[in-house]
C-alpha cells in the first residue's frame, strides 16, 4: 500500500476525516476528494471527482494536444469497500452525461422531488465501488484542447472507446492503484450498448492489466436489423393498444408505413448532429472567403465587404462554430420534423394512407414522441408519470458554480450542461442505432458479443419490458443471433426479487420517476422478469414493468440483478433438462413445476 503524500499541511481534524472516510485509499488524490455537496453537506459515502488523462487514446490531430475526461467515484458503503468490485456506469446519447445515471438511477445521492438531494437506499454503492466517466470528449464536464480554445470536440465510436480506455488506465494506474486488482465491471444503458462492448474489446486488447470481469448492458443499441421493427413506434403502439387495428393494418401492410423512433435515427442529439453539418458548411465558406480575400484582395474588396455584412446578419440566426452557442428548441424541432413522422421511405402517400398516419399520431402521443411539447405518454417508460422536472432540476443543480467547485470541474470551458451544444460532432461507425448509412462491412454489437463472451466471466444484456425506446423483442433477437447454444435448462424462465418496504420518508422525498412501483409495505418475492442463459456466460434478461432506465424505474430489482452479476450467481435456477421435461407424464409435471417455482422464489435466488 502506498504511503500518503501531502503537498500541503492539513489540520489534525482533516487528517482524521480523510483517514476515516477513505478507508485505506492511501494513494488517492486528495485534491479530488468531494468534501461537501451544496445543499446537502458531506456525502454519505466517500466521493472523489476530477479529471483523467484520455490523451493517449484521443484523436489529438483533431481535438488538440490534450483530452480530459471527468470522473466521479463513490466508494462502497460496505465495511470492506476496498475488496468490493469497481463498477463503471455509462450513459448513451451519444451526448448524454453519465452523471444522469449517477444522480437519477444508481448513485448514493439522487435528485429529489424538490430539486435537492436525497439518499438512495438502493444505491449500487451498497455492494460496489461506483465510477462514472463523462464520455465521449466534450460531453458534460469533459473537454479537449480544441474546445478550450473556442472550438468543439469531435468523436467517433472507435475514438470514444480508445479515449475511455486511456482514461481508465489513468484511473487504475495513477489515481487509485489500490483498486487495480479489484474485479471490474462495465454497465450502462441506451447508446452505451455501443460504448460498452467496444470499450470492453479495447480494454482486453490494449489494457489487459485492468481486471475486466463482465458487462451489464441495458436497453441497448445492438443491431439495426434485429431491432428494426421493435424500435418502430407504429409496431410498438400496436402491441400496447395505442393504434386501432384497422389503422395499423392499413399503415403497416398496405401503406408500407414505418415510423422509427428517435433513438433509431440518432436520439435527441440528432439535431446537434444535423446542425453540425450546417456549421461545417459555414466554416468552409468562411475559410474560402478568407482564401479568396487573400488572393484577390483588391479586385474583390467591395464584394467581400458585402459578404461580411451578410455574415454578420446571419450570426444572429445561424448556428456558429463556437462553444457558447447552444442549438435552439426551434432548430431541434425543425430537424425532427424533417426526419420523423413521415411514414418512412416506402410510405405510399395516398389520401387514405395520410389519414391513417395522422390518426396514428393523434392516438399515440405523436408516435411516442421524444420531443413533442404535449406528449402524454412518457417517452422512456410506458407506465411512468409524464414529467421533465427531474431532468430540469438536475440540470439546474449541475450548472451551479458552487457545485462545479465542489466537484473540481471549474476548468471546463463548457457553459451548458449536460448536453453538448450545436457542433458536437459524433460519427457512428457500427451497425447499431446508426442514423447515417452504415459503413460497408461494419459490424454490429452481435459481432462484438460473439468475440467478447468467451473472454469474460459474464455478459448480461437486459431490457425493460415496457420500454418504448428500445423494446425488448429486438434486443432478445439480437442476442439469440450471437449464435451460442442455449444452456440445457437455461431457456426462457422467470426470475424473482424480494420487494421490501420503502420508508415513508423516501416515498415522499423521491422524484416521481424514481421507483414508481416502490411500496410502503413488504410484499415478499415478486416477478422480476425473464432470463435466458447461453454458453460462455452470455444471458438475456428482461426486467418486468421497467422502461428504458431500469435502475430508475425498478431500482430494487436492478440492485438484485447487479448483486447476482458481481457474484457470478444465477438469477434463477435452471429448468429441468429438456430430456426430463420430455419424459415427465402429465400427472408428474404440475408437481415439478410447483417445486421449481417455489425454489426460484426463495434463497439463494431471492
Amino acid at each position: 500500500m502506498q504511503k500518503m503524500k501531502f503537498s500541503y499541511l492539513l489540520s489534525s481534524a482533516m487528517i482524521l476525516y480523510i483517514c476515516f472516510c477513505t478507508r485505506a485509499i492511501y494513494a488517492a488524490p486528495l485534491k479530488d476528494l468531494v468534501e461537501s455537496l451544496p445543499d446537502y453537506g458531506p456525502p454519505p459515502t466517500t466521493m472523489f471527482s476530477g479529471y483523467l488523462d484520455a490523451t493517449p487514446g484521443c484523436d489529438t490531430a483533431t481535438n488538440g494536444a490534450y483530452c480530459r475526461v471527468h470522473y466521479w467515484m463513490a466508494l462502497s458503503s460496505a465495511e470492506n469497500a476496498m475488496d468490493k468490485p469497481v463498477v463503471l456506469w455509462l450513459n448513451g446519447g451519444p451526448g448524454s452525461s453519465a452523471i444522469l445515471g449517477l444522480v437519477q438511477e444508481v448513485g448514493p445521492l439522487l435528485i429529489n422531488a424538490e430539486g435537492g438531494l436525497h439518499e438512495n437506499p438502493y444505491a449500487w454503492t451498497n455492494i460496489a465501488n461506483l465510477l462514472i466517466i463523462e464520455a465521449p470528449i466534450g460531453v458534460g464536464f469533459s473537454y479537449c484542447e480544441t474546445q478550450a480554445k473556442g472550438g468543439l470536440c469531435q468523436n467517433t465510436d472507435k475514438f470514444t472507446a480508445s479515449a475511455s480506455r486511456a482514461a481508465l488506465q489513468d484511473f487504475f494506474t495513477n489515481k487509485f492503484p489500490e483498486l487495480a486488482d479489484n474485479d471490474f465491471f462495465i454497465t450502462g444503458e441506451s447508446y452505451a450498448g455501443v460504448y460498452i462492448p467496444t470499450l470492453a474489446k479495447e480494454l482486453l486488447d490494449h489494457a489487459p492489466e485492468i481486471n475486466l470481469k463482465g458487462l451489464a448492458v441495458g436497453d441497448p443499441c445492438t443491431d439495426n436489423t434485429a431491432q428494426q421493427d421493435s424500435m418502430d413506434t407504429l409496431w410498438y403502439g400496436h402491441k400496447y393498444g395505442l393504434v386501432d387495428e384497422d389503422v395499423y393494418d392499413q399503415l403497416w401492410n398496405k401503406c408500407q408505413a414505418r415510423v422509427p423512433n428517435l433513438m433509431t435515427v440518432g436520439g435527441k442529439h440528432l439535431a446537434a448532429h444535423k446542425l453540425n453539418g450546417e456549421i461545417k458548411l459555414e466554416t468552409d465558406r468562411r475559410r474560402n472567403l478568407e482564401a479568396t480575400a487573400e488572393h484577390h484582395h483588391h479586385h474583390h474588396k467591395h464584394h467581400l465587404r458585402l459578404d461580411a455584412a451578410l455574415l454578420q446578419q446571419q450570426e444572429s440566426t445561424s448556428p456558429k462554430h463556437h462553444h457558447h452557442v447552444p442549438f435552439t428548441t426551434h432548430q431541434f424541432q425543425t430537424v425532427l420534423k424533417n426526419n420523423l413522422f413521415k411514414g418512412g421511405p416506402r410510405f405510399t402517400d395516398t389520401p387514405e394512407c395520410r389519414i391513417a398516419l395522422r390518426k396514428f399520431l393523434m392516438s399515440s402521443s405523436k408516435g411516442l414522441s421524444q420531443s413533442w411539447k404535449d406528449l402524454y405518454i412518457d417517452d422512456y417508460s410506458l407506465f411512468a408519470p409524464v414529467t421533465s422536472k427531474q431532468d430540469e432540476d438536475m440540470t439546474a443543480y449541475m450548472t451551479r458554480h458552487d457545485v462545479r467547485v465542489a466537484l473540481h470541474v471549474t476548468d471546463t470551458p463548457l457553459q451548458d450542461w449536460p448536453y453538448p451544444e450545436a457542433g458536437f460532432d459524433y460519427t457512428k461507425e457500427y451497425d447499431a442505432c446508426n442514423w447515417d448509412e452504415v459503413p460497408k462491412g461494419a459490424p454490429s454489437m452481435i459481432d462484438f458479443y460473439r468475440e467478447l463472451a468467451p473472454r469474460l466471466q459474464s455478459i448480461w444484456v437486459y431490457n425493460g419490458d415496457t420500454d418504448p425506446c428500445v423494446s425488448y423483442e429486438g434486443t432478445r433477437l439480437a442476442i439469440k443471433q450471437v449464435g451460442f447454444d442455449e444452456v440445457d435448462g437455461g431457456s426462457y424462465r422467470p426470475w424473482f426479487y424480494n420487494h421490501t418496504a420503502s420508508s415513508i420518508e423516501l416515498l415522499v422525498e423521491k422524484a416521481p420517476l424514481f421507483g414508481p412501483g416502490l411500496l410502503a409495505v413488504d410484499v415478499g418475492p415478486q416477478f422480476g422478469g425473464e432470463v435466458i442463459n447461453y454458453e460462455h456466460g452470455l444471458a438475456f434478461v428482461t426486467v418486468h414493468g421497467s422502461g428504458h432506465m431500469v435502475p430508475q424505474f425498478r431500482p430494487m430489482a436492478a440492485l438484485h440483478m447487479l448483486d447476482k452479476l458481481l457474484n457470478n450467481k444465477d438469477l434463477s435456477p435452471l429448468l429441468p433438462k429438456n430430456e426430463t421435461l420430455m419424459n415427465l407424464n402429465d400427472d408428474m409435471f404440475p408437481a415439478v413445476m410447483d417445486a421449481w417455482t417455489e425454489a426460484a422464489m426463495r434463497a439463494p435466488y431471492v
